[in-house]
């Protein structure tokens, strides 16, 4: 206490500047999960109020949407995925629980991202090194905590494409001053307030000796 209050006499006061009130964010644009939910193996869907596999009604009947035919059932898919404009594009004929891989036998929904490559080479080698997507639970991608985002995870695969989004505001903190001071001020402190500490008499506003 002793040492406290002789500090608080000897040392100049020095005014701190409030850090400007932050524009709140809603919580899903800073998730650091996956964007959406996507379809595992095997595949769930719900049509009306009733849960089904794709099987349960694929293997009753053989069914093909025509170009620019609208669907009768999965009436909430829009698809907007470029010359993919049919589902056996995608989907393997026989099996509508996997998916069509072309001169090869077809995959699970769980390995979509090999049924991506087939058209997006580069953006699947980029995902395949970790420069593009999404890796939460650590950057060690030889770690266990590592999970790698699929494809379908953030892209819808019927129409991949994001929607508009407002972007988040900028950062907004002490050591960048306050964003409404004269950034043409002669003196460093009234451009960042913490630059004080650091500078001293005979000291540019970098903290080095002109000499």
């Amino acid at each position: 206490m002793v040492v406290a209050a002789i500090l608080l006499l000897v040392n100049p006061q020095v005014g701190i500047p409030l850090v400007p009130s932050v524009e709140p964010v809603s919580a899903d644009q800073i998730s650091p999960g996956a964007r959406r939910i996507a379809l595992g193996d095997p595949p769930i869907t719900r049509l009306g109020a009733i849960t089904q596999r794709c099987s349960d009604c694929h293997v009753l009947f053989e069914t093909e949407r025509e170009p620019g035919r609208d669907l009768v059932q999965h009436t909430e898919i829009q698809l907007r995925h470029g010359s993919n404009d049919t589902c056996l594009n995608c989907h393997d004929r026989g099996d509508r629980e996997r998916l069509a891989i072309r001169n090869a036998e077809p995959v699970g929904f769980a390995d979509v991202a090999q049924l991506c490559s087939q058209c997006h080479g580069p953006v699947y080698r980029d995902w395949a090194k970790g420069a593009h997507g999404k890796t939460i639970g650590a950057w060690d991608l030889t770690s266990s905590d590592a999970v790698r985002l699929s494809c379908t995870q953030c892209h819808d695969p019927h129409s991949p494409a994001y929607e508009a989004m407002a972007p988040l505001p900028g950062p907004n903190t002490l050591r960048m001053g306050d964003p409404h001071a004269n950034h043409n001020a002669a003196h460093p402190d009234q451009r960042n307030p913490l630059r004080r500490w650091r500078t001293s008499e005979g000291a540019d506003e970098h903290g080095k000796d002109p000499g």
